[in-house]
């Protein structure tokens, strides 16, 4: 089943309650297996049999039964670790923004019913060295929205920076009602009204508006980005710093291509690097290099990191299959337990079991809202703009043809289409700065993450 059909492998592998059954079931079945196995052996064997006879059929039974017993035990270790896993991620709980949507039906009608399903994924700066999650202190600095069509997995991949000012909330909320001008102070630059301390302001000052949810600061943070973006997020799945780097040693590493001499654990207040991410294609790092692959900017910016994540995210699409998983099934169910948190609930798991798998061969583009780019300045945002840009990046992500064939290290890069230039218009949000129009800001991530050097 696993060569064959992994895909319906996985989704049996995502279903918590069969995945006790099965816990249960597996040893009982080998034990009257093994059982029925060695009664026949003793019931049909001659009653004369030489003494070379008698070590050969006992050699024999005893290498079938292991055949049989073997696997089914492993399954049944696997199918415990897998379901609590499970149940520590995808716990039962409550969420004020989440859809409603009757699981019991067939994934095919689930998907029907929801032609696009939005994702916020965020990146937390928790790690066991810091443990600002106790203090009610993580930042998410990594924010962003996956939107996928579920009927061909064509997915746009929309990247938050964390320093965006002024983020709006729906009219009809409570947080509307706080921030009615967004969430901000009245100065821009105060990295305390920044996107990335919505999740934690909320679940410290304002849990309260959130109502009935187990996710306030999740919510808030979905509402938010939502509402900026013009897109109603579905989900949320966040993981940490340490979750990172302990789920791609997981999966066995990744690969991906180096454009940029990166430092390791050096930081902008003058931290000296312990190392360096050279230069170089097909660069294969284990979850160590990969976190700092994805988090370095001593020597760049935070919009440069923003690029490498998703990157880093469409790598791990490609080169993890099925397979992997099943091979590497209880290392990745430690690693993920208590570092990835989601509002996704069980029921969904199998839909997006097979929308994962449909995602691997459609078109994946991404936009980037970077500073001073198509109009874009974080701390004075054309919410306006940036809605239409969000629509068009969409749209240009189910147009687009081939455009996600494996690029190899040896294959020139195409080479992208021109940023236009910012251009004068009237701004949609009472913003003073000059914007863009709302074409060509959208990126094949295929295309962007080959291999190409940056020339400094």
């Amino acid at each position: 089943m696993a060569v064959t059909s992994p895909a319906a492998l996985a989704s049996v592998a995502v279903r918590p309650r069969l995945l006790n059954v099965m816990a249960i079931a597996l040893p009982v079945v080998a034990v009257l297996l093994v059982a029925l196995l060695v009664f026949t052996h003793l019931d049909i064997r001659p009653a004369r049999i030489t003494r070379p006879q008698r070590w050969i059929s006992a050699v024999l039974v005893g290498t079938l039964s292991l055949a049989i017993a073997a696997p089914m035990a492993i399954s049944a270790r696997y199918a415990r670790d897998e379901s609590a896993a499970l149940s520590k991620i995808f716990a039962e709980s409550k969420s004020g923004t989440r859809p409603s949507i009757d699981y019991n039906q067939s994934v095919a009608d689930i998907w029907r019913q929801k032609p696009r399903v939005n994702v916020l994924l965020v990146g937390g700066d928790d790690s066991s060295t810091r443990q600002y999650r106790e203090h009610g202190e993580m930042n998410t600095d990594t924010m962003m929205v996956a939107s996928i069509d579920t009927q061909t997995g064509n997915t746009t991949i929309i990247q938050v920076p964390r320093n965006l000012a002024n983020l709006p909330f729906p009219a009809d909320s409570e947080l509307h009602k706080i921030y009615p001008d967004g969430f901000s102070n009245g100065h821009g630059d105060d990295s305390d009204f920044f996107a990335n301390a919505v999740w934690s302001t909320v679940e410290n000052d304002h849990k309260e508006a959130m109502g009935g949810t187990d996710y306030p600061g999740a919510d808030a943070l979905k509402l938010g980005i939502g509402e900026a973006l013009g897109l109603s997020i579905d989900y949320f799945v966040m993981l940490d710093i340490d979750g990172l780097q302990k789920l791609v040693d997981a999966v066995g590493g990744v690969t991906v291509n180096v454009n940029e001499r990166l430092p390791i654990a050096g930081n902008t207040e003058g931290k000296v690097p312990t190392g360096y991410i050279e230069i170089g294609p097909d660069q294969h790092l284990n979850g160590y290099r990969a976190m700092w692959y994805a988090r370095s900017r001593s020597a760049s910016t935070d919009y440069d990191r923003m690029g490498r994540q998703s990157c880093l995210m469409k790598a791990v699409l490609d080169q993890v299959s099925p397979q992997t998983v099943l091979t590497r099934f209880e290392s990745i169910a430690a690693a993920s337990g208590d570092m990835v948190v989601s509002d996704i609930p069980q029921g969904m798991l199998p839909a997006f079991v097979e929308l994962v798998m449909r995602m691997r061969d459609a078109n994946v583009n991404r936009l980037l809202f970077v500073q001073g780019k198509n109009g874009f300045v974080a701390y004075d945002p054309n919410y306006t703009l940036m809605r239409t840009q969000v629509k068009e990046a969409i749209a240009d992500a189910s147009s687009s043809k081939n455009r996600n064939k494996p690029v190899t290290s040896s294959s020139p890069r195409p080479t992208p289409s021109a940023t236009p230039t910012p251009t004068p218009t009237p701004s949609n949000s009472g913003s003073s700065t000059p914007t863009a129009s709302a074409t060509a800001v959208s990126q094949s991530v295929t295309d962007v993450c080959a291999y190409n050097p940056i020339q400094k």
